[in-house]
């Protein structure tokens, strides 16, 4: 929602105006809310207008969401996404004293930058799907789906 409304405010071209009134952002603020209303969401099969309000947004006709039938598909949805992420795991037993990989942070990284840092030792396993590492003099608790075992060089 927020990076619509920024192309919104662009395209607008209040954000390139000497001066803006505050009628100007009423009405810019009015013309936002009634485009994100109006527009089709994939997950309620409507728009969020009309499965709000109980009347389409375009036209003069009334809507009656099934919010049952739309509980049901979002749910379907999300078990699809688990299902598909899952495939990308593999299972694995941390265990205090093995060394482990963390994956660094941020979004995407540059080219050339390596992906995982470390080898770190695991100082403690926690049954939330969380361990502790040793990170030089810091101790560090990080969630199992940043890390990845680390396997000593053979040879």
């Amino acid at each position: 929602m927020h990076g619509v409304l920024g192309d919104m405010l662009r395209t607008s071209g209040m954000d390139m105006s000497d001066t803006v009134t505050p009628k100007d952002i009423d009405d810019f603020i009015v013309n936002a809310a009634w485009a994100l209303r109006s527009t089709y969401h994939t997950v309620l099969k409507s728009s969020p207008g009309a499965a709000i309000f109980g009347r389409d947004m375009m036209f003069d006709l009334p809507y009656l969401a099934d919010w049952t039938a739309i509980g049901q598909q979002r749910q379907l949805f999300i078990e699809k996404k688990n299902v598909s992420g899952n495939k990308q795991r593999f299972d694995f037993d941390y265990l205090v004293g093995q060394k482990v990989l963390l994956e660094q942070d941020g979004g995407k990284l540059c080219k050339g930058q390596v992906k995982y840092l470390g080898p770190y030792i695991i100082t403690w396993v926690h049954t939330n799907g969380t361990i502790r590492i040793q990170r030089g003099s810091i101790l560090e608790r990080v969630n199992i789906r940043r890390v990845t075992p680390y396997f000593e060089p053979i040879g």
